[in-house]
């Protein structure tokens, strides 16, 4: 099934594409992504904590910094392996993951406190001004091989 979708011909157009449009693609794929995990979180916080506290809390973590970079990670991969038409992956999905989420909670939360911005505001930026340079930094976080790999 994996073959028939880098067959496909929407993918084969992906493709042609130039970098910079590439680029704006993956960062728009992965900040609308992002910013949806972040409201879903957001809204279940509340339940994750009055579900006995402590276990709550260490299930919300355990959501935020285990599954939701992993997630992300594997979606970036995918993305790169199927615009750039690599191979395989530098870094595993988790680490990946993590450092795109991270680097995305930075730029909110300094967005956030500095300029006193509600969410709404930040996730316009996010999607409007900041999705190439977030395509920039996902694309290099993990270049893929582009050779094949046996």
């Amino acid at each position: 099934m994996l073959k028939t979708l880098t067959e496909n011909r929407i993918f084969s157009h992906l493709r042609n594409l130039r970098l910079v449009e590439k680029l704006l693609i993956q960062g728009l794929v992965l900040a609308i992504v992002l910013i949806i995990i972040q409201t879903q979180l957001e809204s279940a916080r509340q339940s994750f904590m009055s579900y006995m506290p402590p276990i709550g809390f260490v299930f919300l973590m355990l959501t935020t910094y285990l599954i939701q970079p992993l997630m992300i990670g594997v979606l970036n991969i995918f993305i790169i392996n199927m615009l750039y038409k690599t191979k395989g992956w530098q870094v595993g999905f988790w680490l990946n993951g993590l450092f795109l989420l991270l680097t995305f909670s930075t730029v909110n939360l300094v967005l956030q406190t500095a300029f006193s911005l509600p969410f709404v505001y930040t996730a316009v930026i996010d999607i409007v001004v900041l999705a190439f340079p977030f395509g920039c930094i996902a694309r290099f976080s993990n270049g893929g091989w582009k050779k094949p790999i046996n």
